[in-house]
């Protein structure tokens, strides 16, 4: 079998090295929600801070989360801003935790998979 899907190994065990750089990828690829339209208008500092309903968040409450870990903030007239590298940090370590749980279930998986073939005696 090509790539050995046939369980020798060859080019199919890379599946395991780029499965939690693919999940990595998709974490660090800037979601269409509230804090990339705060982005996308520019709102990054409290000078030029926006109000949620004119770049169409018609809710507040979708910001919360990001306002409790500091990544938006509130200013005193109601306008909010993103601090962009902290929503940087905050999406690389969101990324690396993905990563190496991808990677360590991708190993325990082939572990149980290998493990249950030799003990049927499917592997030499």
């Amino acid at each position: 079998m090509p790539f050995g899907s046939d369980g020798g190994g060859g080019f199919g065990a890379l599946g395991i090295v780029i499965m939690p750089l693919m999940i990595a990828g998709m974490i660090l690829k800037q979601p269409p929600g509230p804090i990339s339209r705060l982005i996308s208008a520019r709102a990054t500092s409290p000078d030029s801070a926006r109000r949620l309903e004119k770049i169409g968040i018609p809710r507040p409450y979708v910001v919360d989360a990001a306002l409790r870990r500091g990544i938006v903030h509130r200013t005193e007239d109601g306008r909010y801003w993103v601090d962009v590298e902290r929503n940087r940090g905050f999406r690389r370590k969101v990324a690396l935790i993905a990563g190496a749980v991808a990677l360590v279930l991708a190993a325990g998986g082939w572990w149980l998979v290998t493990t249950a073939l030799e003990g049927n005696g499917g592997v030499s």
